[in-house]
Protein backbone atom coordinates (compact mmCIF):
# COMPACT_ATOMS: atom_id res chain seq x y z
CA UNK A 1 0.00 0.00 0.00
CA UNK A 2 2.79 2.30 1.07
CA UNK A 3 4.80 1.71 -2.52
CA UNK A 4 1.08 2.41 -4.30
CA UNK A 5 0.67 5.35 -2.33
CA UNK A 6 4.26 6.64 -3.30
CA UNK A 7 3.72 5.92 -6.85
CA UNK A 8 0.45 7.90 -7.10
CA UNK A 9 2.16 10.89 -4.96
CA UNK A 10 4.65 10.86 -7.61
CA UNK A 11 2.46 10.77 -10.68
CA UNK A 12 0.25 13.64 -9.15
CA UNK A 13 3.30 15.68 -8.15
CA UNK A 14 4.10 15.41 -12.21
CA UNK A 15 0.55 15.96 -13.00
CA UNK A 16 1.16 18.97 -11.33
CA UNK A 17 4.54 20.16 -12.83
CA UNK A 18 2.76 19.38 -16.12
CA UNK A 19 0.08 21.66 -15.56
CA UNK A 20 2.49 24.63 -14.43
CA UNK A 21 4.59 24.80 -17.57
CA UNK A 22 1.35 24.34 -19.62
CA UNK A 23 0.39 27.45 -18.33
CA UNK A 24 3.64 29.38 -17.85
CA UNK A 25 4.11 28.01 -21.82
CA UNK A 26 0.32 30.10 -22.37
CA UNK A 27 0.87 32.84 -24.98
CA UNK A 28 0.03 35.78 -23.59
CA UNK A 29 -3.17 37.56 -25.36
CA UNK A 30 -2.42 40.93 -26.76
CA UNK A 31 -5.13 42.13 -24.76
CA UNK A 32 -3.51 41.53 -21.46
CA UNK A 33 -0.11 42.99 -19.78
CA UNK A 34 2.73 41.96 -22.25
CA UNK A 35 6.03 40.47 -21.52
CA UNK A 36 8.00 43.73 -20.84
CA UNK A 37 8.71 45.99 -17.74
CA UNK A 38 9.28 49.61 -18.48
CA UNK A 39 9.46 53.07 -17.30
CA UNK A 40 7.88 56.02 -17.63
CA UNK A 41 9.82 59.50 -18.12
CA UNK A 42 8.38 63.24 -19.00
CA UNK A 43 10.23 65.18 -20.92
CA UNK A 44 10.12 68.42 -22.34
CA UNK A 45 11.59 70.11 -25.36
CA UNK A 46 10.46 73.24 -27.12
CA UNK A 47 7.70 73.44 -24.44
CA UNK A 48 6.12 70.39 -25.47
CA UNK A 49 5.28 67.90 -22.38
CA UNK A 50 5.57 64.27 -23.88
CA UNK A 51 5.21 60.77 -21.60
CA UNK A 52 7.21 58.46 -23.16
CA UNK A 53 6.77 54.77 -21.50
CA UNK A 54 9.45 52.03 -22.89
CA UNK A 55 10.69 48.74 -22.35
CA UNK A 56 13.44 48.99 -19.95
CA UNK A 57 15.43 45.80 -20.33
CA UNK A 58 14.96 42.82 -23.13
CA UNK A 59 11.43 41.41 -22.91
CA UNK A 60 11.52 38.46 -24.68
CA UNK A 61 13.69 36.72 -28.12
CA UNK A 62 11.12 38.54 -29.77
CA UNK A 63 10.45 42.02 -28.03
CA UNK A 64 14.15 43.17 -27.95
CA UNK A 65 15.59 46.49 -29.30
CA UNK A 66 15.64 48.78 -31.16
CA UNK A 67 12.00 49.19 -30.77
CA UNK A 68 8.89 50.11 -32.67
CA UNK A 69 7.93 53.72 -31.75
CA UNK A 70 4.71 55.17 -31.23
CA UNK A 71 3.21 58.62 -31.35
CA UNK A 72 -0.07 58.47 -29.70
CA UNK A 73 -2.33 61.61 -30.04
CA UNK A 74 -4.68 61.91 -27.57
CA UNK A 75 -8.39 63.18 -28.06
CA UNK A 76 -9.99 66.21 -27.36
CA UNK A 77 -9.12 68.31 -24.05
CA UNK A 78 -12.06 70.81 -23.61
CA UNK A 79 -9.59 73.96 -24.16
CA UNK A 80 -7.37 72.58 -21.50
CA UNK A 81 -9.73 70.93 -19.47
CA UNK A 82 -8.83 67.76 -18.99
CA UNK A 83 -5.65 65.64 -19.08
CA UNK A 84 -5.05 64.49 -22.54
CA UNK A 85 -2.04 62.52 -21.64
CA UNK A 86 -3.00 61.43 -18.35
CA UNK A 87 -5.96 59.95 -19.70
CA UNK A 88 -4.47 57.83 -21.99
CA UNK A 89 -1.49 56.68 -19.80
CA UNK A 90 -2.73 52.82 -19.38
CA UNK A 91 -2.85 52.92 -23.32
CA UNK A 92 0.83 53.87 -23.22
CA UNK A 93 2.04 51.35 -20.81
CA UNK A 94 -0.05 48.93 -21.75
CA UNK A 95 1.94 49.01 -25.79
CA UNK A 96 5.24 49.61 -23.55
CA UNK A 97 4.51 46.24 -21.70
CA UNK A 98 4.33 44.70 -25.65
CA UNK A 99 7.77 45.78 -26.41
CA UNK A 100 7.07 49.26 -27.96
CA UNK A 101 8.13 53.21 -27.19
CA UNK A 102 4.98 54.84 -26.64
CA UNK A 103 5.36 58.97 -26.74
CA UNK A 104 2.27 60.75 -25.63
CA UNK A 105 2.41 64.70 -26.21
CA UNK A 106 0.07 67.19 -24.09
CA UNK A 107 -1.54 68.22 -27.28
CA UNK A 108 -3.93 71.56 -27.72
CA UNK A 109 -7.06 71.34 -29.29
CA UNK A 110 -6.21 72.75 -32.79
CA UNK A 111 -6.57 70.24 -35.82
CA UNK A 112 -3.00 71.35 -37.69
CA UNK A 113 -1.13 72.22 -35.22
CA UNK A 114 -1.61 69.09 -33.03
CA UNK A 115 -0.86 67.37 -36.76
CA UNK A 116 2.72 69.30 -36.65
CA UNK A 117 3.48 68.46 -33.25
CA UNK A 118 2.85 64.80 -33.50
CA UNK A 119 5.63 64.99 -36.53
CA UNK A 120 7.75 66.65 -34.49
CA UNK A 121 7.56 64.22 -31.70
CA UNK A 122 8.40 61.64 -34.36
CA UNK A 123 11.71 63.65 -35.07
CA UNK A 124 12.43 63.74 -31.70
CA UNK A 125 12.43 59.85 -30.96
CA UNK A 126 14.82 59.84 -34.08
CA UNK A 127 16.97 62.11 -32.39
CA UNK A 128 16.85 60.81 -29.27
CA UNK A 129 17.76 57.68 -30.58
CA UNK A 130 21.06 58.94 -31.80
CA UNK A 131 21.74 60.67 -28.27
CA UNK A 132 24.13 59.13 -25.92
CA UNK A 133 22.58 61.09 -22.91
CA UNK A 134 19.04 60.00 -23.98
CA UNK A 135 16.90 57.30 -21.92
CA UNK A 136 16.12 56.30 -26.07
CA UNK A 137 19.74 55.83 -26.72
CA UNK A 138 19.91 52.96 -29.46
CA UNK A 139 16.07 51.58 -28.78
CA UNK A 140 14.01 53.57 -31.33
CA UNK A 141 13.57 51.78 -34.28
CA UNK A 142 13.04 54.59 -36.87
CA UNK A 143 12.13 52.32 -39.42
CA UNK A 144 9.29 50.89 -37.68
CA UNK A 145 7.08 54.20 -36.78
CA UNK A 146 3.67 54.24 -36.35
CA UNK A 147 0.59 56.65 -34.84
CA UNK A 148 -2.09 55.89 -32.91
CA UNK A 149 -4.84 58.17 -31.36
CA UNK A 150 -8.32 58.49 -29.99
CA UNK A 151 -11.28 60.55 -31.44
CA UNK A 152 -10.03 64.21 -32.13
CA UNK A 153 -6.88 62.71 -32.48
CA UNK A 154 -7.54 59.58 -34.21
CA UNK A 155 -8.20 62.17 -36.77
CA UNK A 156 -5.05 63.80 -35.97
CA UNK A 157 -3.23 60.12 -36.36
CA UNK A 158 -4.66 59.46 -39.52
CA UNK A 159 -3.68 62.93 -40.81
CA UNK A 160 -0.33 61.97 -40.37
CA UNK A 161 -0.07 58.73 -41.68
CA UNK A 162 -1.59 60.11 -44.87
CA UNK A 163 1.64 63.06 -44.87
CA UNK A 164 4.08 61.66 -42.95
CA UNK A 165 6.03 58.49 -45.09
CA UNK A 166 8.12 57.41 -41.74
CA UNK A 167 4.82 55.63 -40.29
CA UNK A 168 4.44 51.88 -41.41
CA UNK A 169 0.71 51.25 -39.45
CA UNK A 170 -1.95 53.22 -38.21
CA UNK A 171 -4.57 52.19 -35.24
CA UNK A 172 -7.63 55.19 -34.72
CA UNK A 173 -9.40 54.56 -31.73
CA UNK A 174 -12.95 55.46 -32.60
CA UNK A 175 -12.02 59.00 -34.30
CA UNK A 176 -14.08 62.05 -34.91
CA UNK A 177 -13.23 64.27 -37.97
CA UNK A 178 -16.29 66.15 -37.17
CA UNK A 179 -16.12 69.18 -34.44
CA UNK A 180 -18.98 71.05 -32.76
CA UNK A 181 -19.53 74.90 -33.05
CA UNK A 182 -20.77 76.65 -29.64
CA UNK A 183 -23.76 77.06 -31.70
CA UNK A 184 -24.18 73.62 -31.83
CA UNK A 185 -23.26 72.92 -35.36
CA UNK A 186 -20.54 70.91 -36.82
CA UNK A 187 -17.13 71.48 -38.92
CA UNK A 188 -14.57 69.27 -40.05
CA UNK A 189 -11.38 69.08 -38.41
CA UNK A 190 -9.85 66.70 -40.81
CA UNK A 191 -10.77 66.10 -44.43
CA UNK A 192 -10.65 62.18 -45.42
CA UNK A 193 -12.13 62.66 -48.66
CA UNK A 194 -9.05 64.17 -49.91
CA UNK A 195 -6.53 62.85 -47.52
CA UNK A 196 -7.82 59.20 -46.84
CA UNK A 197 -6.95 57.27 -49.99
CA UNK A 198 -3.16 58.81 -49.68
CA UNK A 199 -3.38 56.64 -46.20
CA UNK A 200 -1.61 53.46 -47.68
CA UNK A 201 -0.02 51.59 -44.62
CA UNK A 202 -2.32 49.00 -42.78
CA UNK A 203 -4.98 50.95 -40.64
CA UNK A 204 -6.85 49.31 -38.23
CA UNK A 205 -9.85 51.50 -37.10
CA UNK A 206 -11.78 50.47 -33.58
CA UNK A 207 -15.41 52.11 -33.63
CA UNK A 208 -18.71 52.59 -31.15
CA UNK A 209 -21.89 53.06 -31.84
CA UNK A 210 -22.68 56.95 -32.43
CA UNK A 211 -23.28 58.85 -29.00
CA UNK A 212 -22.95 62.35 -27.97
CA UNK A 213 -19.36 62.69 -28.71
CA UNK A 214 -19.27 60.55 -31.85
CA UNK A 215 -22.87 61.52 -32.70
CA UNK A 216 -21.59 60.73 -36.86
CA UNK A 217 -20.14 57.37 -35.64
CA UNK A 218 -17.06 58.91 -37.85
CA UNK A 219 -14.85 55.52 -38.22
CA UNK A 220 -17.50 53.83 -40.35
CA UNK A 221 -17.10 56.90 -43.14
CA UNK A 222 -13.52 57.40 -42.40
CA UNK A 223 -12.81 53.76 -43.35
CA UNK A 224 -14.43 53.24 -46.70
CA UNK A 225 -11.84 56.32 -47.61
CA UNK A 226 -9.02 54.69 -46.73
CA UNK A 227 -6.64 53.69 -49.49
CA UNK A 228 -4.82 51.25 -47.82
CA UNK A 229 -4.93 47.17 -49.01
CA UNK A 230 -4.76 45.97 -45.88
CA UNK A 231 -7.35 47.98 -43.64
CA UNK A 232 -10.04 46.85 -40.91
CA UNK A 233 -12.57 48.41 -38.90
CA UNK A 234 -14.15 47.22 -35.62
CA UNK A 235 -17.08 48.19 -33.74
CA UNK A 236 -17.20 47.42 -30.04
CA UNK A 237 -20.48 46.83 -30.18
CA UNK A 238 -22.55 48.77 -26.75
CA UNK A 239 -19.66 50.12 -26.24
CA UNK A 240 -19.15 54.25 -25.06
CA UNK A 241 -16.34 56.61 -26.97
CA UNK A 242 -14.91 56.80 -23.45
CA UNK A 243 -13.75 53.08 -23.43
CA UNK A 244 -10.38 53.69 -25.95
CA UNK A 245 -9.24 56.14 -23.19
CA UNK A 246 -7.10 54.02 -19.98
CA UNK A 247 -8.05 55.20 -17.52
CA UNK A 248 -10.29 57.77 -18.85
CA UNK A 249 -12.20 60.64 -17.60
CA UNK A 250 -15.23 61.49 -15.82
CA UNK A 251 -16.11 63.95 -17.64
CA UNK A 252 -15.91 61.72 -20.77
CA UNK A 253 -18.46 58.70 -19.11
CA UNK A 254 -21.07 62.24 -18.12
CA UNK A 255 -20.85 63.68 -21.51
CA UNK A 256 -20.54 60.39 -23.99
CA UNK A 257 -22.52 58.08 -22.58
CA UNK A 258 -22.34 54.18 -23.27
CA UNK A 259 -21.28 51.25 -21.27
CA UNK A 260 -17.79 51.64 -20.29
CA UNK A 261 -15.70 49.37 -18.24
CA UNK A 262 -12.42 47.28 -17.88
CA UNK A 263 -13.47 44.71 -20.12
CA UNK A 264 -14.34 46.43 -22.94
CA UNK A 265 -11.28 48.67 -22.67
CA UNK A 266 -9.09 45.25 -23.11
CA UNK A 267 -10.67 44.41 -25.86
CA UNK A 268 -10.06 48.09 -27.60
CA UNK A 269 -6.78 46.97 -26.36
CA UNK A 270 -6.39 43.74 -27.62
CA UNK A 271 -7.32 44.64 -31.27
CA UNK A 272 -5.09 47.86 -31.03
CA UNK A 273 -1.87 45.79 -30.08
CA UNK A 274 -2.63 42.96 -32.09
CA UNK A 275 -2.55 44.98 -35.05
CA UNK A 276 0.31 46.42 -35.04
CA UNK A 277 2.14 43.58 -33.38
CA UNK A 278 1.09 41.57 -36.46
CA UNK A 279 2.17 44.65 -39.31
CA UNK A 280 5.03 45.87 -36.97
CA UNK A 281 6.42 42.99 -35.37
CA UNK A 282 5.65 41.01 -38.08
CA UNK A 283 4.19 38.44 -35.46
CA UNK A 284 1.80 35.87 -37.61
CA UNK A 285 0.38 34.62 -34.12
CA UNK A 286 -1.75 37.57 -34.09
CA UNK A 287 -3.33 37.16 -37.34
CA UNK A 288 -5.52 35.01 -35.49
CA UNK A 289 -6.49 38.36 -33.31
CA UNK A 290 -7.32 40.17 -36.15
CA UNK A 291 -8.68 38.28 -38.91
CA UNK A 292 -8.61 34.88 -37.65
CA UNK A 293 -10.45 32.50 -35.05
CA UNK A 294 -10.35 35.01 -32.04
CA UNK A 295 -11.54 37.59 -34.20
CA UNK A 296 -14.38 35.43 -35.43
CA UNK A 297 -14.69 34.36 -32.17
CA UNK A 298 -15.74 37.63 -30.60
CA UNK A 299 -17.89 38.42 -33.61
CA UNK A 300 -19.60 35.17 -32.54
CA UNK A 301 -20.06 36.41 -29.44
CA UNK A 302 -21.57 39.19 -30.40
CA UNK A 303 -18.88 41.55 -28.35
CA UNK A 304 -17.57 43.17 -31.98
CA UNK A 305 -18.69 43.39 -35.82
CA UNK A 306 -15.62 43.68 -38.25
CA UNK A 307 -15.38 44.55 -41.73
CA UNK A 308 -11.91 44.13 -43.35
CA UNK A 309 -10.35 44.56 -46.55
CA UNK A 310 -7.12 42.66 -47.55
CA UNK A 311 -7.23 41.47 -50.92
CA UNK A 312 -4.79 41.99 -53.50
CA UNK A 313 -5.82 45.25 -56.06
CA UNK A 314 -5.88 45.64 -59.53
CA UNK A 315 -6.46 42.35 -60.66
CA UNK A 316 -6.76 42.11 -64.68
CA UNK A 317 -6.36 39.02 -67.08
CA UNK A 318 -5.47 38.99 -70.75
CA UNK A 319 -6.37 36.29 -72.90
CA UNK A 320 -3.90 35.29 -76.13
CA UNK A 321 -3.06 32.30 -78.16
CA UNK A 322 -1.79 29.24 -75.46
CA UNK A 323 -2.19 30.92 -72.26
CA UNK A 324 -3.82 33.63 -69.95
CA UNK A 325 -1.93 36.27 -68.42
CA UNK A 326 -3.01 37.90 -64.95
CA UNK A 327 -1.83 40.94 -63.45
CA UNK A 328 -2.21 42.63 -60.18
CA UNK A 329 -0.40 45.27 -58.01
CA UNK A 330 1.82 43.74 -55.30
CA UNK A 331 1.72 45.27 -52.04
CA UNK A 332 4.83 46.30 -50.38
CA UNK A 333 4.62 45.01 -46.80
CA UNK A 334 6.57 42.55 -44.63
CA UNK A 335 3.05 40.24 -43.45
CA UNK A 336 2.28 39.92 -47.74
CA UNK A 337 4.98 37.45 -48.77
CA UNK A 338 3.64 35.91 -51.76
CA UNK A 339 0.08 35.26 -54.13
CA UNK A 340 -2.09 31.84 -54.36
CA UNK A 341 -3.90 32.20 -58.46
CA UNK A 342 -7.00 29.94 -57.85
CA UNK A 343 -9.19 28.84 -61.40
CA UNK A 344 -11.89 27.06 -62.36
CA UNK A 345 -13.92 26.79 -65.38
CA UNK A 346 -17.38 27.97 -65.62
CA UNK A 347 -18.88 25.31 -64.93
CA UNK A 348 -16.99 24.01 -61.85
CA UNK A 349 -16.02 24.86 -58.52
CA UNK A 350 -12.76 25.81 -57.03
CA UNK A 351 -10.58 23.57 -55.45
CA UNK A 352 -8.90 23.90 -52.04
CA UNK A 353 -4.84 23.52 -53.68
CA UNK A 354 -3.87 26.74 -55.67
CA UNK A 355 -3.36 26.74 -59.43
CA UNK A 356 -0.28 28.26 -58.69
CA UNK A 357 1.53 30.48 -55.91
CA UNK A 358 3.81 33.42 -56.74
CA UNK A 359 5.73 34.53 -54.45
CA UNK A 360 6.05 38.50 -54.18
CA UNK A 361 5.62 38.98 -58.32
CA UNK A 362 3.00 41.13 -59.80
CA UNK A 363 2.04 38.80 -62.99
CA UNK A 364 1.40 35.17 -63.37
CA UNK A 365 1.20 33.38 -67.03
CA UNK A 366 -1.21 30.72 -67.19
CA UNK A 367 0.12 28.13 -70.12
CA UNK A 368 -2.02 24.89 -69.00
CA UNK A 369 -5.41 26.25 -71.01
CA UNK A 370 -7.04 25.26 -74.19
CA UNK A 371 -8.75 26.80 -77.13
CA UNK A 372 -12.24 27.97 -76.67
CA UNK A 373 -12.79 27.81 -73.20
CA UNK A 374 -13.85 30.25 -70.69
CA UNK A 375 -11.61 30.62 -67.32
CA UNK A 376 -12.49 31.81 -64.08
CA UNK A 377 -9.60 33.69 -61.34
CA UNK A 378 -9.12 34.41 -58.02
CA UNK A 379 -6.11 35.44 -56.44
CA UNK A 380 -5.15 36.27 -52.53
CA UNK A 381 -1.89 36.83 -50.62
CA UNK A 382 -0.63 35.30 -47.68
CA UNK A 383 1.55 36.47 -44.50
CA UNK A 384 5.44 34.44 -44.15
CA UNK A 385 3.37 32.04 -41.84
CA UNK A 386 1.01 31.19 -44.97
CA UNK A 387 -2.29 32.63 -43.23
CA UNK A 388 -4.33 33.30 -46.06
CA UNK A 389 -6.00 37.17 -46.65
CA UNK A 390 -8.54 37.94 -48.42
CA UNK A 391 -9.29 36.79 -51.95
CA UNK A 392 -10.24 38.91 -55.12
CA UNK A 393 -13.34 39.08 -57.03
CA UNK A 394 -13.53 36.26 -59.92
CA UNK A 395 -12.44 37.97 -63.16
CA UNK A 396 -13.27 35.82 -66.71
CA UNK A 397 -11.31 35.32 -69.67
CA UNK A 398 -12.73 33.31 -72.82
CA UNK A 399 -9.96 32.06 -75.16
CA UNK A 400 -11.88 31.61 -78.42
CA UNK A 401 -9.06 29.58 -79.77
CA UNK A 402 -5.57 28.29 -80.75
CA UNK A 403 -5.66 31.02 -83.35
CA UNK A 404 -4.03 34.21 -83.37
CA UNK A 405 -3.52 36.99 -85.40
CA UNK A 406 -0.25 39.56 -86.24
CA UNK A 407 -0.83 42.78 -87.25
CA UNK A 408 1.69 44.16 -89.76
CA UNK A 409 2.02 48.27 -90.71
CA UNK A 410 1.59 48.66 -94.13
CA UNK A 411 4.80 49.00 -96.16
CA UNK A 412 5.74 52.49 -97.02
CA UNK A 413 6.23 53.66 -101.01
CA UNK A 414 9.92 54.87 -101.22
Amino acid sequence: MYGLAKVCTIVASMALVILVLQQEAAPLLPGTTGPCQFKVDTISPNDLNIDIYYPADGCTAVFTAPYPAIAYAHGFTFFGLTDGAGDNAGNGAHLASWGYIVAIPALPDDAEVRIAKIEQVLDLLSSANQDPSSMLYNLVDSDRFAVVGHSLGGATALAVAARDQRIKAVVALDPVYHARTIAGGEYPVWNPDEEGPRITIPAGILGAPADACNSEADYSEIYQRIGSTHKAAYLLTGASHCVFVDPGNVACSLICGGATGPAMTQLSQKYMTAWLNYYLYEQPDDYDHIFGVGADADIDAGTIWRTASTSPQNLSVRGMAGAVELQWTVYEQPMVAGYQIYRRLSDQSYTDTPLASTGLRSSYLDTQVSGRQTYIYKLRSHDPAGNLHQETEEITVTLEGDRFQIWLPALLDH
